[in-house]
């Protein structure tokens, strides 16, 4: 059981590195004409303690390099097709999927060792905190803007998602290695929700769940200043008779035995349950402010504040040569560099943290809109 509780942290953090985020989710919509089509295509991961080619990897926990503190990872991918008329209504067809992790540095670095089945040269504790949370669906999406006059803009838009996949995870608690005795103990409480997670006398559930979202923002500009207040995905997550388990474990640890298993004395104890699933979401609200020079370009600093982590802060430039725009773009905690060009029709944006092969912050976008100059 103690790799159990291993693995599914390193699973969460890991695989869950691979939601959110959230600053791609703040960026800014431009207006499309009247009777437009769109075509997008977003893709947006990062995983502060292991290289992006290792997600999903069964050996991922050799490559873990945790930074100090707490570790975050998300994984965004959306494709839209969206058509906006005369009365500024725009209307979408999408496929998405959003994850995110959040971890404490105690829990990665217990879950490595759990992997491993070494144990610590010395005493150590180790404080253990994962929040973990997933989905994948189809949907439609129906929006509006429209202008306040005196530089004001505001638009409102709801998603309705039929889900495909559903993931949650979180773990809690604290856990402790004596060397003298060589011995663990832990005070740890597991909570899963998984629309794959399986267990002895299930009941059927449904066969899709249900994710309904709200977007939406407030725009200002006046002469040379612009400044945005957006929010994204809030609202509600439903599956009837999704598979839950509620996990517990408050015990000394025994030694690794002569398998390489680690011993528990009490067992887990664990509860199966398959009750209507809800889960409200909280928005990534972002906010932006710009100054623009006629010569220098426009400059710009935000922040998408993630629920469950805190500030993402971005800063960037824009500038116009001939008829392509220039956009360069830094995620301060991502530690990347986000270059984009407009030209026409299109937009495409790539990003990199320059690591190459060790890559873990990337992100891509191409969009395509009809009736554009």
């Amino acid at each position: 059981m103690g790799r159990r509780f291993g693995a599914a942290a390193t699973r969460a953090a890991a695989a869950g590195a691979v939601f959110a985020v959230a600053v791609a989710c703040a960026q800014a919509q431009v207006p499309v004409p009247a009777g437009g089509w769109t075509v997008s295509v977003q893709s947006d991961r990062h995983l502060d303690a292991l290289p992006l080619r290792y997600l999903g990897d069964a050996a991922a926990w050799e490559q873990l390099s945790v930074r100090p503190g707490r570790q975050l990872g998300y994984l965004l991918d959306e494709v839209r097709l969206s058509r906006t008329d005369a009365a500024q209504f725009t209307w979408t067809l999408l496929a998405r999927q959003r994850a995110v992790a959040v971890a404490s540095e105690g829990a990665l670095d217990l879950a490595r060792l759990a992997a491993s089945s070494a144990d610590p040269a010395g005493d150590r504790r180790w404080r253990v905190d994962l929040d973990y949370l997933g989905f994948s669906g189809i949907g439609l999406e129906a929006g509006r803007q429209v202008d306040l006059g005196h530089g004001w803009q505001v638009d409102l838009a709801v998603q309705a998602l039929s889900l495909q996949r559903l993931t949650s995870r979180s773990v809690h608690g604290q856990a402790a290695y004596s060397a003298p005795a060589q011995t663990y103990s832990a005070d740890l409480s597991s909570h899963e929700a998984d629309s794959r997670l399986a267990f002895p006398f299930q009941q059927p559930m449904a066969g899709r769940g249900l994710a309904v979202l709200l977007h939406g923002g407030v725009r200002w500009e006046a002469d040379r200043w612009q400044a945005s207040l957006r929010w994204r995905d809030a609202g509600q997550l439903r599956w009837r008779g999704l598979p839950q388990q509620n996990s517990a474990l408050s015990t000394d640890l025994q030694t690794v035995d002569a398998d390489g298993f680690v011993v528990y004395r009490p067992l887990v104890e664990g509860h199966n349950r398959q009750p209507l699933y809800r889960r409200t979401l909280a928005p990534v609200t972002t906010v932006d402010l710009a100054w623009r020079a006629p010569s220098l370009g426009r400059f710009h600093a935000g922040a998408a504040w993630l629920p469950g982590w805190g500030a993402l802060p971005v800063v960037g430039w824009q500038q116009p040569f001939g008829g392509v725009v220039v956009s360069l773009d830094g995620y301060l905690h991502e530690r990347r560099v986000d270059i984009g060009f407009a030209h026409g029709a299109w937009q495409w944006h790539l990003a990199t943290d320059g690591r190459a092969a060790a890559s873990r912050s990337t992100a891509f976008g191409l969009t395509w809109r009809s009736g554009a100059n």
